[in-house]
Order: structure tokens, then sequence, then C-alpha cells
């Protein structure tokens, strides 16, 4: 056992002689025993009640055979209601997407109980890519899940089954979560909204990470009204917030209202630049319609994207490594700690569970970040704050951002992989989980029968001014004659 404790000591850089090591070891045995008899809730054998929702899409997994509710009234009453399957619900599996991992969580996480207590009506889980790694929708180890607009097209990850689900209308309202787009990439690719609030906005209690520092939760909805009623229903403005983005609620942090304001917009050159030459026609001709709408104004702005795309490599995939290296346990801001959860992941990871595009997504970073001893994660925090920076210089001339979801269409199936084409998907969306400001995805336009989005990207707790924005530009694409993203199915 001494040699054990010296062992750690070395790792740690103590320097401590053989009277002082013993000491320790005293020490640690008796917190064993404390330890040892700590109760936990999670030990109890939880039953699985559910069973598979099937669909032609591929969209749905576990769920109840008659809606779970709690409240018959409340803002989200009669809205049929599911949550990606990173999220726990009290007696249905939680897979995270893979084959080859079930546990079966004894609680609700915090936002499926703001949305019982809301007077939604639970279906169950919604499939998703495994362990969160988009971003296309194709990488589910549970179940294909299909693009209901165009079959031959992604559905966008990795909340896929979430955003299907509410284009195909097996749900009114999905949660995912977003650590670098996955609840609006899959709401761009199938033609729905998608919120990302501000971090630390809603809880994460009982939501399995990827990288804690980035994860949100978000919900996605056929109309920007629905999405904020859910983003209400979930919001929790005393979340602490633990990763330097300091949490300061409000007014405009909550949802706003309806509101008389006119909002000045600003179409950032530099994203724009990076999209293909349909995308960026598409943003124009929302333009030119709002040219003419007394509630905005336009003005170009310019916002240096410096190397934020590699930055999100750097912080997202090396946090990921961290918390398989802690086997599911992230210490000080756990999302729940649960011995059960420990163990299966624990056995899941020792059994070599993790499909090949996870491993390829991790594998650079996580070998970078062992390599410079933490320097290039470093390097990725220092970029994300820089790039902070110059969002927030230009938020100090508008009101909110405008800026295309997608860089292209949405993609063939096959054609995006772990490494080639990855910020088509994610490079406009990902710097705004780097810097926790809340964006609002909504469909604009079409091309060759595929929806165009854009963003409302607005400043940290301002997410109520983006939903707003928001509001306005639907009205506008609703009431424009030229504007036409394609219909969803009825």
């Amino acid at each position: 056992m001494s040699d054990d404790i010296e062992t750690i000591a070395e790792s740690l850089a103590f320097d401590l002689n053989d009277d002082d090591i013993a000491d320790c070891r005293e020490s640690a045995d008796r917190l064993a025993d404390i330890a040892a008899g700590v109760s936990d809730d999670s030990e109890r054998t939880v039953e699985r009640t559910g069973s598979l929702l099937e669909d032609e899409y591929g969209a749905l997994l576990d769920g109840f055979e008659t809606p779970r509710t709690r409240e018959t009234g409340g803002p989200l009453a009669d809205q049929r209601i599911v949550v990606k399957d990173n999220i726990a619900v009290e007696h249905l599996g939680l897979t995270c997407g893979s084959a080859g991992f079930e546990y079966v969580p004894g609680f609700d996480a915090t936002v499926v109980e703001r949305l019982l207590e809301a007077g939604g009506e639970l279906l169950g889980k919604a499939n998703m890519d495994a362990f969160a790694f988009g971003p296309t929708g194709e990488f589910s180890g549970r179940a294909d899940v299909v693009n209901p607009i165009a079959a031959d097209r992604v559905p966008g990850g990795s909340s896929s089954g979430s955003g299907v689900a509410v284009a195909t209308g097996l749900a009114d309202v999905a949660l995912g979560t977003d650590t670098g787009g996955s609840v609006r990439i899959p709401a761009a690719c199938c033609g729905v909204v998608g919120v990302k609030p501000t971090f630390g906005h809603v809880s994460t209690h009982g939501v399995v990470p990827f990288a804690p520092s980035l994860d949100t939760v978000g919900p996605l909805a056929r109309s920007v009204e629905t999405a904020a009623d859910a983003l209400s229903a979930i919001s929790d403005e005393r979340t602490a917030d633990s990763f330097g983005q300091t949490s300061s609620p409000s007014e405009s942090q909550a949802v706003a209202a309806d509101s008389d304001e006119t909002f000045t917009v600003g179409v950032v050159t530099e994203f724009l630049e990076e999209c293909s030459e349909t995308v960026t026609r598409g943003v124009r001709s929302l333009c030119g319609e709002v040219e003419s709408a007394s509630e905005l104004e336009l003005e170009e702005v310019s916002v240096d994207l410096g190397s934020i795309e590699d930055a999100y490599l750097l912080v997202g995939a090396t946090e990921f490594a961290w918390y398989l290296r802690q086997r599911g346990l992230v210490r000080g801001n756990g999302s729940t700690y649960a011995r059960r959860w420990s163990r299966a992941l624990r056995e899941f990871v020792d059994d070599d569970g993790f499909s090949d595009h996870v491993a390829k997504r991790v594998l650079p970073s996580a070998t970078l970040d062992a390599e410079t001893d933490g320097d290039s994660y470093v390097a990725g925090r220092l970029e994300a704050e820089a790039f902070g920076r110059r969002l927030e210089a230009a938020f100090d001339r508008v009101d909110v951002l405008l800026v295309p979801t997608l860089r292209t269409l949405p993609p063939e199936r096959g054609d995006v992989s772990a490494h080639d084409r990855l910020f088509d998907v994610l490079g406009n969306t990902a710097p705004f989980n780097l810097t926790g400001n809340p964006a609002v995805t909504l469909p604009v336009d079409g091309a060759d029968g595929l929806p165009i989005s854009v963003q409302v990207v607005a400043p940290r707790h301002d997410d109520g001014v983006a939903i707003d924005c928001a509001r306005v530009f639907e009205e506008i694409v609703a009431e424009s004659a030229s504007l036409e993203p394609p219909a969803l199915p009825a």
C-alpha cells in the first residue's frame, strides 16, 4: 500500500518523508471507511419499464406506452415531448445512441422534471449520434436516422432524432444537447427551429457530458414561439456557472415577450465568406426582404474568425478524453454522481465499446493534450477568449448577429467524416459554444428542395433578445413571396 501512495505522491510532485507518507496512508484508510458508508440511491435496482418506439425515420428509441404526465395545465400542456437519449428519464434506458451501452436511471434529469411541471406529455427518448459525436446524424448505433425532407441528405446531429421527431410531427417539442451545434445543426438540416441558450442558463444535471465547458441543453420545435415556451420551462437563472462565463441573469436572460423594439442586425462578413454560393444567395435574399421591415435594421460587420475552428477541436475532444479517463465522473461539476452509472460506463470503455468515429474524433486532441501537458488545451481556451472579445466588440455596434447555420446545404450522406468536411457543418455553430452566446436557428429559404437556415446570435444572457429577433425573422419569411423554406411533412 505504501508503494501505491508513494507513486501517487510522485505523480503529483509531492516530496514527503516516510513518516508523512505513513500519516497520509492512515488518513486515506480512514476516509475509505467513511466513503464506504455513504448511501447511494443510485445503487438500487431500477426496472426498465419502457419499450421501443418504432417509426419509419429511426427517430425514436425507448418510450412509454402512455405518455408520462405530471400536471394537467401549464405552458406546455398538450405538447408531446421527446428528449435526446443522453438525458436521464427514470425507468427508460439511457444508451447515448450506442449499440453496446445501456443504463437505466433511477431519477429524472432536471430538464425533464421541468418539462413535466410545465404540463408536457413525455413520450420518451430520441435517437442520437453515439455519445453525441456528430455532426451529421449518421453515427447512431441504435438505428439509422433518415432526414424526412430528403432521404439522401443527412438529418444533422448529434441530436438527429430530436430534429426528425419535430420535423415529422412525431413530437411537438424535443430536447437536444448542443456542444458544437448539436441542436442547431439537425434543426437546420430538417427545417425546424432550434435554440442554444446561454451557457449555464439551463441545468445539465442528469445529462451525460461531452465537453462540460461547452455543453448546453436546448429545445427544437416547428415555431419560435413553441421553442420559446419550452426554453422558458427548462431555464434556470440560478444555475451556477463553473467555467468562467460569469452568470449574471437579467430580464432578457429568460425568454422575453414580444417586443416592439427595433433590432440592429449585424451580418457577419467572415461567416458568409466561408459559405457556399447557394447558402450565401439565400441569406442575401433574406436580407433583401428585411430591408423593408421596420423592426430590423441591417449592418455589415466584421469579426475575425482567427483559429476558432481549431480551438473547438482542442477544447471539446480533450474534455471528452478527460471524461473517459475518469470513467464517467466530472469531478467538481458532475451532472450526477451515481455509482451504477460510473460502473456501467467503466465496463463499456474497458470493453472497447466506442465506435471508430468517436475514436477518430477524440484521439488527435487527446494525444496532443498528453504530449503538451495540457498546453494545447490552454491554447484552445485562449483562442476562444480572444474570439469572444471580438464578438463583444461587434455587439457594441449591433443588437444581434446574423450567421448562416450551415456553410452548405445539408450534405449528402457519407460526405462528412471525422476529419473531412467537418466544418462545413460545425464551422458556423461551434464558435458560439466556445463563447457561450445564445443562438436561435430557423429556416428562412430553400434551394433544391433543401432548407437554408440562419442563426440569430445575441450577447451572453440576452436569450430573450435572440428569441424576439428570431420571431421577427420568422414573420418576414412567412409573409414573403420569394423566400421558400421546404414544407415539412404534414
